[in-house]
């Protein structure tokens, strides 16, 4: 559940506008336009994340799931927010993953 707390941490950060969780070299490779969408793209797959875990948690301890049916429901779950992510890195920077060392 601390995970999923950090995760909407980094997701509120992120409505706030606060670079604190983003690299200088993200808001220099991306220009300031685009480092605003970018970062606006950040925030429902990290909130959506977070309360994902925090749910998925409080579903675990009570026990209510099958332990197959729980996972299946938690990979497909958490497919979601890593798609989102990867959409926006495709939206703001052309790639798909924005680590690529030749930008």
């Amino acid at each position: 559940m601390a995970f999923g707390i950090l995760m909407i941490i980094f997701g509120f950060s992120h409505l706030m506008k606060s670079d604190f969780f983003l690299s200088k070299k993200t808001r220099v490779i991306l220009g300031e336009k685009k480092f605003q969408s970018y970062q606006k793209g950040l925030i429902f797959p990290y909130l959506f994340l977070g309360t994902l875990m925090i749910c998925m948690g409080i579903v675990e301890n009570m026990e209510i799931l099958q332990t197959s049916i729980f996972i299946t429901l938690y990979i497909i779950l958490g497919i979601i927010p890593f798609i989102l992510l990867i959409a926006n890195n495709k939206k703001n920077t052309g790639r798909y993953w924005f680590w690529v060392k030749d930008i």
